[in-house]
Protein backbone atom coordinates (compact mmCIF):
# COMPACT_ATOMS: atom_id res chain seq x y z
CA UNK A 1 0.00 0.00 0.00
CA UNK A 2 1.35 3.52 -1.07
CA UNK A 3 -0.41 6.44 0.27
CA UNK A 4 0.44 10.08 -0.92
CA UNK A 5 -1.06 13.09 0.93
CA UNK A 6 -1.64 17.20 -0.80
CA UNK A 7 -2.08 19.97 1.57
CA UNK A 8 -4.54 22.07 -0.24
CA UNK A 9 -6.15 22.50 -3.89
CA UNK A 10 -3.28 24.02 -6.15
CA UNK A 11 -0.47 22.38 -4.68
CA UNK A 12 -0.48 19.67 -7.26
CA UNK A 13 -0.67 18.85 -10.75
CA UNK A 14 -3.93 17.32 -11.38
CA UNK A 15 -2.35 14.39 -13.84
CA UNK A 16 -0.75 12.86 -10.80
CA UNK A 17 -4.57 12.10 -9.49
CA UNK A 18 -4.57 9.50 -12.48
CA UNK A 19 -5.04 6.00 -11.52
CA UNK A 20 -5.50 6.46 -7.82
CA UNK A 21 -7.97 6.41 -4.99
CA UNK A 22 -8.28 9.91 -3.93
CA UNK A 23 -9.97 10.74 -0.63
CA UNK A 24 -10.92 14.06 -0.58
CA UNK A 25 -11.06 15.88 2.77
CA UNK A 26 -12.23 19.20 3.85
CA UNK A 27 -13.34 18.76 7.79
CA UNK A 28 -14.65 22.23 8.33
CA UNK A 29 -17.13 21.74 6.32
CA UNK A 30 -17.73 20.80 2.58
CA UNK A 31 -17.26 17.09 3.28
CA UNK A 32 -19.13 17.07 6.42
CA UNK A 33 -21.85 18.47 5.09
CA UNK A 34 -21.97 16.80 2.18
CA UNK A 35 -21.65 13.07 3.96
CA UNK A 36 -24.72 14.53 6.06
CA UNK A 37 -27.16 15.18 2.84
CA UNK A 38 -26.41 12.30 1.72
CA UNK A 39 -27.13 10.39 4.77
CA UNK A 40 -29.98 12.21 5.18
CA UNK A 41 -31.81 11.23 1.60
CA UNK A 42 -29.99 13.38 -1.04
CA UNK A 43 -29.78 11.78 -3.52
CA UNK A 44 -26.82 13.03 -5.41
CA UNK A 45 -24.53 16.15 -4.46
CA UNK A 46 -23.24 17.59 -7.42
CA UNK A 47 -19.60 19.95 -7.04
CA UNK A 48 -19.78 23.00 -9.13
CA UNK A 49 -16.58 25.62 -9.24
CA UNK A 50 -18.53 28.87 -9.45
CA UNK A 51 -22.00 30.01 -7.76
CA UNK A 52 -22.79 31.10 -11.54
CA UNK A 53 -22.32 27.36 -12.71
CA UNK A 54 -24.65 26.54 -9.86
CA UNK A 55 -27.56 28.73 -11.17
CA UNK A 56 -27.22 27.23 -14.76
CA UNK A 57 -27.11 23.73 -13.74
CA UNK A 58 -30.39 23.95 -11.45
CA UNK A 59 -32.09 26.30 -14.45
CA UNK A 60 -31.48 22.97 -16.15
CA UNK A 61 -32.69 20.78 -13.60
CA UNK A 62 -35.58 22.97 -12.83
CA UNK A 63 -35.31 25.57 -9.87
CA UNK A 64 -37.84 23.73 -7.83
CA UNK A 65 -36.21 19.95 -8.32
CA UNK A 66 -32.62 21.05 -6.94
CA UNK A 67 -31.39 23.15 -3.72
CA UNK A 68 -28.33 25.22 -3.50
CA UNK A 69 -25.81 24.83 -0.89
CA UNK A 70 -22.56 26.82 -0.67
CA UNK A 71 -20.66 29.27 1.34
CA UNK A 72 -17.67 32.18 0.76
CA UNK A 73 -16.18 33.07 3.81
CA UNK A 74 -18.33 30.63 5.34
CA UNK A 75 -21.40 32.59 4.52
CA UNK A 76 -24.59 31.37 2.61
CA UNK A 77 -24.53 32.75 -1.12
CA UNK A 78 -27.00 35.36 -1.89
CA UNK A 79 -30.00 33.39 -3.70
CA UNK A 80 -28.88 29.93 -2.59
CA UNK A 81 -31.30 28.08 -0.20
CA UNK A 82 -28.70 26.82 2.01
CA UNK A 83 -25.08 28.03 3.29
CA UNK A 84 -22.64 25.28 4.23
CA UNK A 85 -23.41 24.58 8.05
CA UNK A 86 -24.27 21.10 8.04
CA UNK A 87 -27.50 21.31 10.59
CA UNK A 88 -29.28 23.20 7.49
CA UNK A 89 -29.22 19.67 5.91
CA UNK A 90 -32.08 17.87 7.83
CA UNK A 91 -33.98 14.92 6.14
CA UNK A 92 -37.14 17.53 6.21
CA UNK A 93 -35.39 19.92 3.42
CA UNK A 94 -32.51 17.59 1.45
CA UNK A 95 -34.65 14.34 1.11
CA UNK A 96 -35.90 13.32 -2.56
CA UNK A 97 -33.77 16.59 -3.78
CA UNK A 98 -30.48 17.09 -5.58
CA UNK A 99 -27.79 19.12 -4.20
CA UNK A 100 -25.63 21.87 -6.29
CA UNK A 101 -22.97 22.66 -3.93
CA UNK A 102 -20.13 25.29 -4.57
CA UNK A 103 -17.40 26.10 -1.77
CA UNK A 104 -14.10 27.74 -1.37
CA UNK A 105 -12.80 24.98 -0.81
CA UNK A 106 -13.58 21.76 -0.77
CA UNK A 107 -16.23 21.86 -4.15
CA UNK A 108 -12.80 22.74 -5.72
CA UNK A 109 -10.86 19.98 -4.39
CA UNK A 110 -13.71 17.35 -6.17
CA UNK A 111 -13.03 19.52 -9.32
CA UNK A 112 -9.65 18.97 -9.11
CA UNK A 113 -9.18 15.32 -8.71
CA UNK A 114 -11.91 14.37 -11.17
CA UNK A 115 -9.08 12.64 -13.31
CA UNK A 116 -8.38 10.07 -10.68
CA UNK A 117 -9.56 6.53 -10.37
CA UNK A 118 -12.04 7.02 -7.61
CA UNK A 119 -12.87 9.95 -5.93
CA UNK A 120 -14.28 9.41 -1.99
CA UNK A 121 -15.61 11.95 0.55
CA UNK A 122 -13.39 11.63 4.02
CA UNK A 123 -14.53 13.63 7.27
CA UNK A 124 -13.74 12.49 11.00
CA UNK A 125 -18.12 12.10 10.97
CA UNK A 126 -17.25 8.81 8.38
CA UNK A 127 -13.42 7.56 8.46
CA UNK A 128 -14.03 4.42 10.19
CA UNK A 129 -15.54 3.43 6.85
CA UNK A 130 -13.71 5.19 4.93
CA UNK A 131 -11.05 3.08 6.75
CA UNK A 132 -12.64 -0.05 6.16
CA UNK A 133 -12.81 0.40 2.78
CA UNK A 134 -9.10 1.42 1.74
CA UNK A 135 -7.89 -1.32 3.99
CA UNK A 136 -8.39 -3.25 0.71
CA UNK A 137 -7.84 -0.94 -1.92
CA UNK A 138 -4.97 -1.93 -4.20
CA UNK A 139 -4.67 1.71 -6.02
CA UNK A 140 -2.19 4.00 -4.26
CA UNK A 141 -4.51 6.19 -2.32
CA UNK A 142 -4.37 9.73 -2.36
CA UNK A 143 -5.24 11.94 0.75
CA UNK A 144 -6.50 15.02 -0.89
CA UNK A 145 -6.61 17.92 1.94
CA UNK A 146 -9.03 20.95 0.77
CA UNK A 147 -6.70 23.05 3.13
CA UNK A 148 -8.21 26.97 3.08
CA UNK A 149 -7.16 29.21 0.04
CA UNK A 150 -4.48 27.16 -1.23
CA UNK A 151 -2.71 27.18 2.49
CA UNK A 152 -2.58 23.50 4.98
CA UNK A 153 -5.60 24.00 7.19
CA UNK A 154 -4.83 21.72 10.43
CA UNK A 155 -7.93 20.13 10.79
CA UNK A 156 -7.88 18.25 7.39
CA UNK A 157 -3.98 17.18 7.73
CA UNK A 158 -4.98 16.15 11.60
CA UNK A 159 -8.15 13.94 9.41
CA UNK A 160 -6.20 12.64 7.23
CA UNK A 161 -3.10 11.59 9.58
CA UNK A 162 -5.88 9.80 11.10
CA UNK A 163 -6.54 7.69 8.73
CA UNK A 164 -3.07 6.93 7.89
CA UNK A 165 -2.57 5.87 11.58
CA UNK A 166 -5.57 3.98 11.63
CA UNK A 167 -4.81 1.80 8.39
CA UNK A 168 -0.78 1.32 9.70
CA UNK A 169 -2.21 -0.22 12.56
CA UNK A 170 -4.64 -2.45 10.53
CA UNK A 171 -1.82 -3.86 8.56
CA UNK A 172 0.15 -4.79 11.56
CA UNK A 173 3.55 -4.24 9.80
CA UNK A 174 4.39 -0.54 9.66
CA UNK A 175 6.81 -1.19 7.09
CA UNK A 176 4.03 -2.11 4.11
CA UNK A 177 2.57 0.74 4.53
CA UNK A 178 4.62 3.22 1.95
CA UNK A 179 4.42 6.55 3.04
CA UNK A 180 5.57 9.96 1.05
CA UNK A 181 6.67 12.71 2.62
CA UNK A 182 3.58 14.64 3.11
CA UNK A 183 1.64 11.91 4.25
CA UNK A 184 3.95 10.91 7.01
CA UNK A 185 4.23 14.35 8.17
CA UNK A 186 0.38 14.16 7.99
CA UNK A 187 0.98 10.86 10.08
CA UNK A 188 3.22 12.48 12.84
CA UNK A 189 0.73 15.49 12.76
CA UNK A 190 -2.41 13.38 13.81
CA UNK A 191 -0.11 11.52 16.38
CA UNK A 192 1.24 14.77 17.83
CA UNK A 193 -2.21 16.34 18.17
CA UNK A 194 -4.39 13.40 19.11
CA UNK A 195 -2.55 14.09 22.54
CA UNK A 196 -5.18 16.65 23.13
CA UNK A 197 -7.78 15.23 23.69
CA UNK A 198 -11.32 15.16 21.89
CA UNK A 199 -11.03 15.92 17.87
CA UNK A 200 -13.64 18.67 19.07
CA UNK A 201 -11.15 20.35 21.07
CA UNK A 202 -8.54 20.68 18.38
CA UNK A 203 -11.18 21.75 15.90
CA UNK A 204 -11.14 24.69 18.30
CA UNK A 205 -7.63 25.34 17.93
CA UNK A 206 -7.42 25.55 13.90
CA UNK A 207 -7.18 29.00 12.79
CA UNK A 208 -10.68 27.91 10.33
CA UNK A 209 -12.01 26.49 13.03
CA UNK A 210 -11.88 30.10 15.37
CA UNK A 211 -12.60 32.00 12.03
CA UNK A 212 -16.34 29.59 12.31
CA UNK A 213 -16.72 29.97 15.75
CA UNK A 214 -16.35 34.03 15.66
CA UNK A 215 -19.17 34.24 12.89
CA UNK A 216 -21.14 32.16 15.84
CA UNK A 217 -20.74 28.69 14.49
CA UNK A 218 -18.83 27.16 17.16
CA UNK A 219 -21.82 23.88 16.96
CA UNK A 220 -20.52 23.12 13.48
CA UNK A 221 -17.27 22.18 15.29
CA UNK A 222 -18.70 20.06 17.84
CA UNK A 223 -20.92 18.43 14.66
CA UNK A 224 -17.74 18.03 12.34
CA UNK A 225 -15.61 17.01 15.39
CA UNK A 226 -17.95 13.64 16.11
CA UNK A 227 -15.85 10.60 14.57
CA UNK A 228 -18.25 8.09 12.88
CA UNK A 229 -21.24 9.33 13.51
CA UNK A 230 -21.95 8.45 9.65
CA UNK A 231 -20.53 5.22 8.60
CA UNK A 232 -21.40 5.70 5.31
CA UNK A 233 -18.85 5.76 2.24
CA UNK A 234 -19.59 8.34 -0.70
CA UNK A 235 -18.12 8.80 -4.30
CA UNK A 236 -17.88 10.90 -7.25
CA UNK A 237 -19.06 9.19 -10.22
CA UNK A 238 -20.33 10.85 -13.07
CA UNK A 239 -19.85 14.35 -11.92
CA UNK A 240 -22.43 13.63 -9.09
CA UNK A 241 -21.18 12.30 -4.89
CA UNK A 242 -23.65 9.38 -4.35
CA UNK A 243 -23.58 6.88 -1.01
CA UNK A 244 -21.75 3.26 -2.41
CA UNK A 245 -23.40 0.30 -1.91
CA UNK A 246 -23.30 -1.05 1.55
CA UNK A 247 -21.29 -4.09 0.15
CA UNK A 248 -18.49 -1.55 -0.62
Amino acid sequence: MRIDLAFATGERDPAEFAGKTVVVIDVLRASSTILTALANGCPEVIPVAEPKEAFALAEKYGRDQVLLGGEREARKIRGFDLGNSPDEYGKEVVAGKKLIFTTTNGAKAFLEAAGAAEILVGAFLNISRVCSYLKKEEREIFLFCAGRKGRLALEDLFCAGMIIDNLIFAAKDESVVELTDPARAGMLAYRQIAGMGPVVVALTQTDHGRYLASLGMASDLRYCGQVDLLPVLARLEAGGIILAAEED
